[in-house]
């Protein structure tokens, strides 16, 4: 049952970015999302944007399958693709090209559904773009979309991270720093290793991400 009864997303689907599937599932096993029906693309997508392009349309073909009667809400944020030879296509193009009705969550990022940019300017004192935004997500994910998809080695980390990035700050709302600095702390170290750059966790509420799906309804 929903935490808040004025709300109920009974009646709809989402499909996301697996970026955000830490926040979505926390909110579904707490009571507050009560979707019908719940799929995730691979995270990182936004590195490959013909890759994305793909899973997203396989996802909403899928789950307007699975979901005939429900409303279909997408949490992709608007610059999560980006198509440099054809500026006219977008993450709207591609899901309109599915079908007209379906809501897209209103952020830029995944990470800026879950901080905002004003509340990213206060934490980073002002500096939000010599920070290195992280969600629970892109910690599970940055060897995939870093090594993998951007195919960079220390070498390239070593050229990108350093003096540009003053910290990697991971927005975090579901509490996933007592996981990590108490049971798997050398994954952090790893990170740091890697990037050079200091990671910290800042605890945020989740509060921004559900009125936006909201918004949705």
């Amino acid at each position: 049952m929903n935490t808040n009864t004025d709300v109920s997303f009974k009646g709809h689907c989402i499909v996301s970015c697996g970026i955000l599937r830490p926040e979505l599932t926390f909110m579904a096993e707490n009571g507050y999302l009560d979707a019908h029906k719940l799929l995730f693309t691979p995270p990182g997508l936004h590195v490959l944007p013909d890759e994305l392009e793909k899973h997203v349309s396989r996802a909403l073909a899928r789950i307007g399958e699975d979901c005939p009667s429900q409303g279909i809400i997408v949490a992709y944020g608007r610059r999560c693709y980006t198509k440099l030879d054809d500026a006219s296509k977008t993450i709207d193009s591609i899901i309109t090209g599915q079908r007209n009705d379906i809501k897209r969550v209103q952020g830029e990022y995944g990470y800026d559904m879950i901080a905002g940019i004003e509340q990213r300017r206060e934490i980073s004192e002002g500096q939000p773009e010599k920070v290195l935004w992280f969600t629970p997500g892109w910690l599970s994910a940055w060897k995939t979309i870093y090594q993998k998809y951007f195919g960079w080695d220390k070498a390239d980390a070593n050229a990108n991270f350093p003096g540009y990035y003053k910290k990697i700050v991971v927005l975090d709302g579901i509490g996933a720093s007592n996981r990590y600095n108490n049971e798997e702390p050398e994954k952090i170290l790893e990170l740091f290793d890697w990037t050079g750059v200091a990671v910290e966790f800042q605890p945020v509420s989740l509060d921004r991400f559900k009125d936006l799906l909201c918004q949705c309804l």
